[in-house]
């Protein structure tokens, strides 16, 4: 049977999970410094996801950081993160049902939402930083 929090329980276990640090990988990017004459679009993005876990319980976050395109090359490495839906939503909450006042269950999409509310940008963000490319990606070393 799942476990069932009220929405206090689950706003507490939310903020505990999302100050663990968590797994972050990155599953795909793309760096292209376009072409006018060919109609070859600059594009500068990762996708990737963070999963906060403590036992039984995780939040999962699918994320794209874009690069800033209108400026040179190493603007490009100045990235915004937001979240990426790849599913439904993010971010993704499992390990238990989460009840309204009236006992009623929270949809997955409502659950997201109350975690957007709840954590700033900051907090979920801050661990994807690090497994940014940066500009000497672009530097070979033969």
């Amino acid at each position: 049977m799942d476990r069932i929090l009220t929405l206090k329980q689950f706003q507490d276990l939310a903020r505990e999970i999302i100050s663990l640090e968590p797994y972050v990988e990155v599953v795909d990017e793309c760096f292209q410094m376009g072409n006018e004459d060919r109609g070859i679009e600059k594009e500068a993005w990762v996708k990737g996801f963070s999963r906060h876990a403590k036992p039984g319980y995780e939040i999962t976050f699918d994320w794209i950081a874009r690069g800033n395109l209108d400026g040179y090359l190493i603007d490009m490495f100045d990235f915004t993160i937001e979240p990426f839906t790849r599913g439904e939503y993010t971010p993704v909450f499992k390990g238990a049902v989460v009840l309204d006042d009236y006992k009623e269950p929270f949809e997955g999409h409502e659950v997201a939402a109350k975690i957007m509310e709840l954590v700033s940008h900051e907090e979920w963000t801050k661990w994807i930083v690090d497994c940014l490319p940066e500009p000497r990606m672009l530097v070979q070393t033969d």
